[in-house]
Formats: structure tokens, sequence, C-alpha cells
């Protein structure tokens, strides 16, 4: 194999361990789905321990050889050199790697947040503010993986819809970035795929 070659080969592999990620987030969340709960009902954390689980059954996980864990703490040179505590680093929700024994390691990061199409009320009468749920999603969600202080990682964003149809909230996320002026930082949310 060249040298020329070999950063093609790389990125060819690390596309397909993006890939299989994805399709590991997408089998688990259809396993959740076979066991319904009123996920709706619950806070991000919650799903996203639950969604865990179910990855780490997954018989596709295993046949990849691809690991998943969970709260990535991300260290900084303030904690590594004392300037700043261990407890304020920052964490990223989902860590996947792989046992292949090959010179290159690859990492990918999911962030998981919550998103509502419309303000509604849980069965123990807590109020969901959309459009706060929809700002969050952009604040600590989209700009934190574009130009935050998850940046320097290779990651993704997962939505847990709790309210309203995938393709709404997608409009209705993409109205609010157009609205902050965003576009030309962030860009618009194009060619998704839902599930």
């Amino acid at each position: 194999m060249s040298s020329s070659k070999s950063p093609k080969i790389t990125a060819r592999i690390r596309k397909q361990f993006q890939t299989s990620c994805h399709k590991i987030v997408i089998l688990a969340y259809k396993a959740m789905l076979a066991n319904p709960t009123e996920f709706r009902q619950w806070k991000e954390n919650k799903i996203s321990y639950r969604l865990l689980s179910e990855m780490k059954s997954l018989p596709f996980l295993i046949s990849k050889d691809i690991v998943v864990g969970r709260d990535q703490d991300l260290e900084d040179d303030e904690i590594l050199f004392g300037d700043k505590e261990a407890e304020e680093a920052a964490c990223i929700d989902f860590i996947f790697s792989h046992n292949w024994r090959r010179k290159v390691r690859f990492e990918y990061h999911g962030e998981a947040k919550n998103i509502s199409l419309k303000t509604w009320k849980k069965t123990n009468g807590v109020e969901i503010n959309a459009s706060q749920y929809r700002g969050r999603y952009i604040e600590t969600g989209i700009e934190r993986l574009i130009f935050g202080k998850y940046a320097a990682l290779d990651g993704f964003l997962i939505a847990y819809v709790v309210n309203g149809p995938a393709k709404e909230n997608i409009i209705a996320l993409n109205k609010l970035i157009k609205s902050r002026e965003l576009p030309p930082k962030i860009g618009l949310i194009e060619h998704q795929k839902s599930i």
C-alpha cells in the first residue's frame, strides 16, 4: 500500500465506522420501541441510559467489534495542568470506539438532546417549552459540535423527538436557525434521515 493511498483508505474506513455507529443508534432505538415505554416523559439522560443499554446488547455492535460508552469526560489543558477541577470537565453523551488491531484508532462521539414541536405538559404536570428545547438543541448541541467545546471531536448529534413528527421539528429548528442568522456559521439541517 503506497503512502498516497493510505489517507484515502483511512478516510473510507473511518466513514464505514461512522456509518456503523449511526446504524447502532438506529437499531437500539428500534429495540427500545419494541419494548414500549413512555419515553417522551423522560429527561434526555434517562433516554440515553436506556439507549446505551439497548446498544450494548445488539448483535450488530458485537459483529462490528465496536464498543460504546456513556458520559465521556473531555480533558483539556486547564484540567491536566491543575487550573480547573476535573468535575468541571465538559462531558459528551456517547463515545464509540473499536477493538480492531490497527495503527489508526477511531473514536466517534454522540451528543443527545430532547426536541419538541409544541409546548406540552408531562403527566406529572411539568410544562415542556418547545421553543426553549429548540434553542437548547442549537446552543448546546449544534453549536458545540461545530465550533464549541465538542468541535475538536469527531461527532454527531442525536435528537430525541418527544413531541411532534421529526420532519416538522426539523422545519421548526431550521426556522429558528434562520431567525438567529446562523446559516453562514452552522448551516441548515439538510438531507436528514429520521427514524
